[in-house]
């Protein structure tokens, strides 16, 4: 079972959570989605740069509000100001939107960071919250490469290693989720504790032994 991928059509209970973390001024709006024929997936902040260079108008930057079956995600994002002040979501996606929810954040300039996500657990699945502490850490890991362009990162061996370990880890966790794991069921390893009792029960220790140890050693 793969996640459900939507972008929010109103402000619910789970968006304004995310308003709080993000420590938004503003409210949600929703901004129309009109890619153009150069325009690169994952690659918000270079499109909108190649068009303002095109048509003018400038760079509006903010966040992008995704919801999942499991989560309510904020995530960086550019959208094209024109001369009007209109907002326009350029960047393309693997599900076409319409249109997206998108919170501005005027206090922010994209310069090459590595920039995570906020995120909210919209189930009562404890479980989630050990995949969120996952997705925050390889964040984490990502955040020590060098970037070399918009799509590559130069990464130490070694962090590199840990980064591929976590990767996979996400991606079973996610599985696991998706199809009705929680703590009472048996665990991601297949053995016969359930996920609680097993997996469960070291996760976020090993969690912080491994980011202090890559810490120690960068």
């Amino acid at each position: 079972m793969e996640s459900i991928f939507t972008s929010p059509k109103e402000k619910n209970e789970f968006v304004q959570k995310l308003l709080e973390k993000i420590d938004s001024e503003f409210e949600p709006e929703q901004v129309p989605v009109k890619t153009e024929k150069y325009s690169e997936p994952l690659n918000c902040f270079g499109n909108v740069d190649k068009k303002v260079e095109f048509d003018g108008g400038k760079v509006h930057y903010g966040w992008a509000i995704y919801q999942t079956n499991i989560l309510c995600e904020a995530e960086r994002h550019a959208v094209w100001e024109n001369d009007n002040e209109e907002l326009i979501d350029i960047t393309p996606r693997e599900i076409d939107f319409d249109e997206i929810m998108f919170v501005s954040d005027n206090d922010f300039e994209y310069k090459g960071q590595i920039i995570d996500n906020y995120r909210v657990n919209i189930t009562k699945n404890k479980v989630v919250d050990h995949f969120i502490k996952v997705c925050e850490t390889l964040s984490k890991f990502y955040s020590l490469g060098k970037r070399k362009n918009d799509w590559e990162l130069e990464i130490e061996p070694h962090i590199g290693k840990i980064i591929y370990e976590y990767e996979d880890l996400k991606s079973q966790l996610e599985l696991y989720i998706n199809n009705g794991g929680n703590l009472r069921k048996k665990c991601i390893c297949g053995g016969n504790k359930n996920y609680k009792n097993c997996h469960g029960k070291i996760l976020i220790e090993r969690i912080e032994n491994d980011y202090k140890a890559i810490m120690k050693n960068k």
